[in-house]
């Protein structure tokens, strides 16, 4: 995607700021349940490896609007699917706490997975907009503040667990959450990725399936990448509480330094990629955070009914370490793919997004079961040597980016 034109540095500047703000947001209403995931899985009586395959279905939902949610931005611009889908996401988490019957569950999940797909399309689609526009590498800063949100949520939610109920908790943050991005929704407008024209006939959805590509080494890349931290969200917590013995409120201390880890190397990586080659920050991001991981999590596991505290400092140490060095995975795989691609942004975001949510389902679902039938300690050896393997695509992965 190439643009042509550009706008003034004041209203590039408060663009930004809007986007920033957006993703703050975005990462607070998302993450506010993740620390609270025992509360839930309690709550409809699941053992590991069925409330992981339940939580990992929203992986799903997301695939047909990641299918055709590039191409409805293209279409329709991205202010209208940000908040039509923002919308969507908030309202289903709002009811989803409520809920006691897995059936029920799972299609809220399902409809709260391809709600959080189209949210996610659209925005990093006008950040994409906004860093050609700017000529500056945006979409790491962008994925530091959704963090900064989820931290703050966590952080929230940590106070919260033991004093409000978890009803009470996600109703108040949906509120907040959805007040605050529709208002800066309508500040971005004006500066929005604007949609084709009616006449526009390119892009229509009996073109999707024709259109479709796929670039397997950048999207083995991103899975490759990423899956540490998703299962940092997904079992953090209940590693903590359940297997370390740690209370709920100190159970949630491991993932708030893991979040604290990302958003410190997504805010300050730019200065990491004006001094070495991103193939080799992938590297040795790889083998230092999978390493540091596994050893972290398999030494907390042996020490922790005789060295309680060492234990509590290995793990924080391993989801530290872990958490840098993985955190500009996800964001610079989506930008080699954007650069290696002459399709929208949105297009990009939606494909490259249809085959890592395909496949991160799958991995979800094993890293559950092994969870289950072995150990949750075995279980997370996954991800971490999923992170370190992301050194054998690289190359490929990255060629022709600057």
């Amino acid at each position: 995607m190439t643009v042509t034109h550009k706008r003034s540095d004041e209203n590039s500047k408060n663009t930004k700021k809007y986007l920033y703000g957006i993703f703050f947001l975005f990462g607070f209403s998302i993450m506010g349940w993740v620390p609270r995931f025992p509360e839930v899985k309690a709550q409809m009586s699941l053992t590991n490896g069925q409330f992981g395959s339940v939580i990992s279905v929203g992986a799903l939902g997301g695939i047909v609007l990641l299918l055709i949610g590039g191409h409805i931005v293209h279409r329709f611009g991205t202010t209208i699917v940000m908040a039509a889908s923002s919308m969507s996401f908030l309202i289903g988490l709002g009811l989803i706490v409520h809920v006691t019957s897995v059936p029920i569950f799972l299609i809220l999940n399902l409809l709260i997975g391809a709600a959080v797909a189209g949210f996610h399309i659209s925005i990093n689609a006008q950040v994409l907009y906004e860093q050609e526009l700017s000529g500056e590498v945006l979409v790491p800063r962008t994925a530091g503040a959704w963090s900064s949100g989820a931290l703050v949520s966590i952080l929230l939610a940590g106070y919260l667990t033991t004093r409000v109920s978890l009803v009470l908790h996600i109703g108040l943050a949906v509120l907040i959450s959805g007040i605050g991005i529709i208002y800066l929704i309508l500040k971005i407008r004006p500066h929005e990725l604007a949609g084709t024209s009616a006449k526009d006939n390119s892009y229509r959805l009996r073109t999707v399936f024709k259109s479709f590509e796929v670039n397997w080494m950048v999207s083995f890349g991103m899975l490759l990448g990423v899956q540490l931290e998703f299962s940092a969200g997904d079992w953090a917590t209940i590693y903590s509480k359940e297997n370390l013995g740690f209370s709920a409120g100190v159970a949630t201390i491991p993932y708030i330094i893991f979040m604290c880890a990302m958003i410190l190397g997504r805010l300050t990586f730019h200065r990491f990629l004006a001094k070495y080659r991103v193939d080799s920050l992938i590297k040795v991001g790889g083998l230092v955070g999978g390493s540091s991981f596994i050893i972290g999590i398999l030494l907390s596991d042996r020490l922790s009914v005789n060295h309680h505290t060492l234990s509590f400092i290995l793990v924080s140490l391993a989801f530290a370490i872990s958490g840098f060095c993985s955190s500009f995975m996800g964001p610079m795989f989506m930008n080699i793919a954007n650069q290696q691609s002459k399709s929208p942004g949105g297009v990009v975001i939606g494909q490259l997004g249809v085959i890592n949510n395909g496949l991160t389902y799958l991995v979800k679902a094993v890293i559950a079961w092994t969870a289950q039938w072995l150990s949750l300690p075995i279980a997370l050896i996954i991800p971490g040597a999923m992170l370190m393997a992301v050194m054998f695509v690289r190359k490929t992965a990255v060629k022709d980016v600057d």
